[in-house]
């Protein structure tokens, strides 16, 4: 039975990679590293590996703008009839990430040695996303490699600008919330020790929310370190949690019962669903393996979950959508939808329709999304520094009514 193992290794430029490899034994794994060229530092069974992610840590993750140029101008020059070593040579020239660079020149030379394409870049896959190895794939198969990286472009294309689109909705409000939270710092730090110093040397006689807003000050101002040292732990704690199976449905349940954010990441995996799904099929994968592929690129344990489920049932011969139905995330129209692309034996176009659909309802919450967060903020934000002034100003009160009562005035 294969094993996973997780390596460090040098190429021949002498760059540090770090990736997994599944085989028999070590001695195996070895020896297929070795094939690539690589001088292993460093191989361990994943289990006994640190959890953590050294391409991650080195800027070695490949962005989803960097494979949809990359994608865009493969197509191009693939459909010009330029063989694919020639456009790999110009890519390698022209693409400006260093992962993706550096993987292209490992695939130029593997392709060198008469290894198939998609081959080449399997040997990269904790780095690649599925969809991306298994279009190669279906398209090395059919001869239609030039129709398979159009097709990749394109998806890329619209998860890059699906993300844009979320980056610049939560900008302004995620600004508005950070200055907030520097605002109230600074009260706390450096305003409410002021008025302490008043309060005390009066002897006033203090309302509950002065008392709590002075312990807030007291405890910011003299363990600051130890709230960051929990804010730390809690930090480390979700990753480690995340790192489970167990945590990751816990998070990810959470997320999709969230206010804003649940519907919206309803509607965003089911958009995401439709859209590869079709471009699997279209490209000529069989749906068993397409559905395998969905399980990775789902983005939600959940539904990777209930996806599995499906597939296994289809091995058994049943159908896709009276499965799906029973779902509780995909919603009944897509799933009737997808019922006559099976009737009909056109499940690929109806997908993509599906898809249409539901990425211009994303973009329309995404739209929408800044605006209904703005004003909450901005009460929220309101309410806190309210609060604040508030607790201030209940004991100078006081003692401006205990100062006219002892003038007489």
């Amino acid at each position: 039975m294969p094993q996973t193992f997780v390596y460090r290794a040098r190429n021949l430029s002498g760059h540090l990679l770090a990736g997994k490899i599944e085989a028999e034994d070590q001695k195996t794994a070895l020896a297929r590293l070795r094939e690539k060229n690589y001088f292993v530092v460093k191989i361990r069974p994943a289990q006994g590996w640190p959890t953590f992610n050294l391409s991650g840590l080195l800027g070695l993750k490949i962005k989803t703008k960097e494979l949809a140029v990359f994608c865009r101008q493969f197509a191009t020059m693939s459909e010009a009839g330029i063989p694919l070593l020639p456009c790999l040579n110009v890519l390698k020239a022209q693409t400006e990430g260093k992962a993706l660079r550096q993987i292209t020149v490992e695939v130029i030379g593997r392709l060198e040695k008469g290894t198939g394409l998609s081959e080449a870049f399997k040997s990269h896959q904790n780095q690649l996303p599925e969809i991306f190895i298994n279009l190669l794939a279906a398209g090395e198969v059919s001869g239609t490699i030039d129709q398979s990286l159009r097709r990749l472009a394109d998806y890329f294309e619209k998860e890059h600008a699906t993300k844009e689109k979320i980056k610049s909705a939560m900008t302004y409000p995620l600004l508005v919330g950070g200055i907030a939270i520097l605002a109230v710092i600074f009260l706390m730090i450096f305003i409410v020790p002021i008025f302490v110093d008043i309060f005390t040397q009066q002897g006033a006689v203090l309302p509950l929310p002065t008392r709590i807003v002075i312990g807030i000050s007291y405890l910011i101002t003299k363990y600051w370190y130890l709230i960051l040292l929990v804010i730390l732990g809690m930090f480390f704690s979700l990753r480690k949690a995340l790192a489970t199976v167990k945590g990751k449905k816990l998070v990810d349940r959470l997320i999709l019962r969230l206010p804003v954010v649940g519907p919206l990441s309803y509607k965003s995996i089911v958009a995401r669903f439709a859209r590869t799904l079709s471009i699997l099929l279209k490209s000529g994968v069989p749906l068993v393996q397409s559905l395998e592929t969905m399980e990775k690129v789902a983005g939600n344990s959940l539904v990777a979950e209930e996806i599995k489920g499906v597939r296994e049932s289809i091995k058994e011969g049943e159908g896709m959508s009276p499965l799906l139905l029973k779902s509780k995330v995909f919603p009944p129209m897509a799933v009737n939808m997808m019922a006559i692309g099976e009737e009909s034996g056109t499940l690929d176009n109806l997908l993509e329709k599906v898809a249409i659909f539901y990425e211009q309802e994303v973009e329309n919450m995404v739209a929408k999304l800044s605006s209904t967060i703005e004003p909450l903020l901005i009460a929220g934000v309101g309410l806190v520094v309210g609060f604040i002034a508030l607790s201030i100003y209940l004991p100078l009160f006081s003692m401006a009514g205990a100062l006219q009562k002892g003038t007489g005035m």
